[in-house]
């Protein structure tokens, strides 16, 4: 039975894959981007350092970043049981 229930997590994980995913896509392309500006503008290693830099904090916040579900779920079960409490109120005037 423990195998018919989804996993809670998963949808969240395959979200942060995906956003690993395309950060580091975009940081590659940047990455060949930058080769050729640094031998033209002969800048040093300070472009691409920059944008491993940029990708590595962009999937650190993505990875360790608060999860925003719980918070939804937590004010979605106040309000329920605020409609409970008015909805108990309004049978008990009848």
């Amino acid at each position: 039975m423990d195998e018919l229930q989804e996993d809670p997590e998963k949808p969240q994980k395959s979200g942060r894959v995906a956003a690993t995913s395309v950060i580091w896509g975009v940081s590659g392309g940047m990455l060949t981007i930058c080769i050729p500006l640094v031998i033209v503008t002969k800048t040093g290693a300070i472009l691409p350092l920059a944008t491993i830099v940029g990708a590595a904090l962009a999937t650190f916040a993505v990875w360790l970043g608060e999860n925003n579900n719980s918070q939804v779920k937590q004010l979605e079960d106040r309000i329920a049981f605020l409609e409970t409490i008015v909805t108990t109120q309004n049978s008990n005037k009848d």
